[in-house]
């Protein structure tokens, strides 16, 4: 009976991590280059029986299965449609890649959203202030007033009104050696690994001016998800409940 508690509890425990994982991608489903993450789930390690304790007819050697329990995060990087902004610091990543960002510590982490901008100083930064990983040919306080124009490979020029152009730096564009060694870390960013490393590459992506890469998350797919989950984290609790009124019965026949 205790068995089929532990069992009970840890598929709880599982598919309490899948409902969070599935609510996460559906709260996220508008938000920009933000990518779907589910569990995995893996049987926990068996308890052999041997000969001596199986009854006569049982296999050489069997085991008593101890249910599941989830394992760590998936991130699924297939890419999101793209939606045209018009705003010329908006870029996306048609393939592969990620753009680079630095905190305060110059500490890199990698997205796959574009939404930059200027902040107040001139400089080019993400939505949280964050600045965008860049090759600067000229001091961004130096760049001439005009349009904007960034071309496939993230070179960034500047045309004045007189028609000039001026080349003032690249956004820079990183690849992992594996996205295996990638763990999300907020805000539609994800950071390496101990060990990991990632590789300023210049092919096997397109940057497009003025759009950005919606969430891939399937929100019809989610929304089944979400539903299968809720019906079998019920289904659990009614078991560990009516096992554990069992339990209590046999414990009061035994007093």
């Amino acid at each position: 009976m205790n068995h089929l508690l532990n069992i009970s509890r840890s598929g709880i425990n599982g598919l309490q991590k899948k409902l969070n994982a599935t609510s996460h991608n559906i709260a996220n489903v508008n938000t920009v280059g933000y990518k779907e993450q589910t569990m995995q789930f893996k049987e926990l390690l068996h308890n052999p029986i041997l000969n001596s304790q199986a009854p006569i007819d049982a296999a050489a050697q069997s085991s008593i299965y101890r249910g599941v329990e989830a394992e760590l995060e998936q991130i699924h990087f297939e890419q999101g449609a793209f939606v045209s902004t018009g705003n010329e610091w908006d870029v996306a990543l048609a393939g592969q890649g990620f753009f680079g960002l630095r905190d305060e510590n110059n500490q890199l982490t990698l997205t796959r959203n574009g939404n930059f901008g200027l902040d107040e100083t001139g400089r080019v930064v993400n939505s949280q202030g964050q600045a965008v990983d860049m090759a600067r040919y000229l001091p961004e306080n130096a760049w001439p007033k005009g349009t904007v124009g960034i071309d496939q490979l993230g070179n960034v020029s500047i045309t004045t009104a007189d028609r000039r152009q001026t080349l003032v730096g690249k956004i820079n564009v990183y690849q992992p050696e594996n996205l295996n060694q990638l763990e999300a870390s907020g805000n539609g960013q994800f950071q390496l690994i101990e060990g990991g490393q990632a590789q300023l590459v210049n092919e096997g992506f397109t940057v497009r001016q003025g759009s950005l890469e919606q969430s891939n998350v399937n929100i019809a797919q989610s929304m089944t998800d979400l539903m299968v989950t809720q019906r079998a984290y019920s289904l659990n609790t009614r078991v560990l409940q009516s096992t554990d009124e069992l339990l209590s019965i046999t414990n009061r026949m035994t007093d």
